[in-house]
């Protein structure tokens, strides 16, 4: 009987034995893993006493086989611990990965309302010497967004149409559109409502989760700003209106570019909809008003909210 084990020993050794070599000239990639795997059946296979065998044999190549085996079992679980923490039963992440995954939908579409805090600059030459800016007041934007993701849920291209009122105000000398100067005179005023249809051109960069589906955006980019009219605000006392040929003559230009700045939070309700609650900026870089003699940019503030659908 001893003599059918010792052979029978023999014989397994010769048969692993090039597993063993192939092992041992490739340390990395898949061959490692496979030689890990096959080497590692072995121990559950024999006694006690052909592992203490076996480790005689090999020496630290039979230890170094069985820690690659646990190496290979231990990154199996890793990564599939990271996929089901990234992944949720209703198909949303939950920002604990490094990134977002592919969007859904590589389309999202909204409705923005946005009220505005609107003030204008002035500076004023020739017969304008002396026009500053006339405070601030409230107006109001409202149109449909589009959301354009190119790479992954969290760069997009955003774009629209919005219906965009905004105030232009001027206080003025009081000798202005007189004839002659008439000394201690009170100031004038002219108020302006300007009806602007704006295409924004700008990119929106999503942050990671700040909370269970809430995220933090940035909006940056510009606006193509079309004036599709002007009208004055108390005529009567109206004194750029009543200076010009009684209203006749138009006093601001046919549109304007602007600088858009915007941060907020996405409350994001499903797979499908989501509430926008973000602030903007809009900075003019183009002079409004049609006199060479005058110039006045556009400043708005913007509470954004929006809903996607």
């Amino acid at each position: 009987m001893k003599k059918v084990a010792g052979i029978s020993l023999i014989l397994t050794l010769l048969a692993i034995a090039p597993i063993v070599a192939q092992s041992t000239n490739n340390r990395s990639g898949e061959t490692r893993s496979s030689a890990a795997r096959i080497l590692y059946r072995p121990k559950m296979v024999y006694s006690k006493e052909s592992d203490s065998r076996f480790r005689k044999i090999l020496g630290e190549k039979y230890d170094d086989q069985d820690q690659n085996q646990k190496d290979y079992a231990d990154d199996r679980k890793r990564r599939r611990r990271q996929k089901q923490q990234q992944q949720q039963p209703d198909g949303s992440y939950d920002g604990t990965g490094p990134d977002y995954a592919r969007p859904n939908h590589l389309i999202e579409m909204g409705i923005r309302f946005a009220p505005s805090l609107d003030l204008n600059t002035a500076e004023g030459f020739g017969t304008y010497t002396g026009f500053k800016s006339n405070g601030t007041a409230v107006r109001m934007s409202v149109g449909p967004t589009l959301d354009y993701f190119f790479f992954k849920d969290r760069y997009a291209f955003s774009t629209g149409l919005w219906y965009t009122i905004k105030r232009s105000g001027f206080q003025m000398p009081g000798s202005f559109g007189q004839t002659r100067v008439v000394p201690g005179s009170p100031y004038k005023e002219s108020i302006y409502n300007l009806q602007y249809l704006q295409v924004p051109v700008t990119a929106k960069l999503f942050a990671n989760n700040i909370a269970p589906n809430m995220r933090l955006y940035v909006q940056t980019g510009g606006l193509l700003s079309l004036k599709l009219a002007e009208k004055a605000q108390q005529t009567e006392r109206n004194a750029l209106y009543m200076a010009e040929s009684g209203g006749d003559r138009r006093q601001y230009g046919f549109g304007d570019i602007e600088l858009l700045l915007g941060t907020g939070v996405q409350f994001k309700l499903n797979d499908t909809n989501a509430f926008n609650v973000g602030v903007s900026y809009q900075r003019g870089l183009i002079n409004v008003a049609r006199e060479n003699q005058l110039i006045s940019k556009n400043r708005v503030v913007s509470l954004d909210l929006g809903f996607k659908f």
